[in-house]
Order: structure tokens, then C-alpha cells, then sequence
């Protein structure tokens, strides 16, 4: 199995390694309409046991990377809607 915790180098850098691919049907950004979405996460296999048990719970956080993000703006508009207010990047997520 792959390392998944490495420690932080000492500029302060971190390495990830992913563990799985999430996915939907969407394929283009698109302006609300999210919660009519079902999405999936496949792990990849060497990660399934880490799964035993989470049945039991209610939630799952997930971390993500915003791979098709390529602007390092500081603000944006939610989902990209004009009506929207316009926000700090971390808050729109």
C-alpha cells in the first residue's frame, strides 16, 4: 500500500496522495441545481477497509481538490451567480 500520511517537509509543504475519484453526472459548471445531483466517491481498492463501520454514522467529511480550478482569486461569487454576493473563496465552499 502507497504511503497516505507523510510528514510536512520543512519549508512547511505537504504531499497528498489521492485515495479515490469522486464524481457526477454534471460536467459543466453550472449554477445551483445541486441538491437534484447524485454524486459518488470511488476509493480506490487498497483503501476498503477503511470503511468498516462509517454505516454507523450520520456524516462524512470529505476533502476535496478543486482540480479544474485554475484562477488564484481572492473572491468569487458562489457557484458563479451574478445575484450572488461576492465572497472569499474559502467561504463559498
Amino acid at each position: 500500500m502507497s504511503t497516505v500520511i507523510e510528514p510536512m517537509a520543512p519549508d512547511g509543504s505537504i504531499r497528498m496522495h489521492p485515495i479515490g475519484k469522486a464524481g457526477s453526472p454534471v460536467q459543466r459548471q453550472q449554477t445551483g441545481g445541486f441538491q437534484d445531483v447524485d454524486s459518488r466517491i470511488d476509493l480506490l481498492p487498497q483503501f476498503a477497509g477503511y470503511l468498516s463501520g462509517l454505516e454507523q454514522y450520520s456524516h462524512v467529511i470529505v476533502l476535496y481538490w478543486m482540480h479544474e480550478q485554475t484562477s488564484s482569486k481572492e473572491t468569487t461569487r458562489p457557484q458563479g451567480h451574478p445575484a450572488g454576493p461576492e465572497v472569499g473563496m474559502f467561504a463559498c465552499r
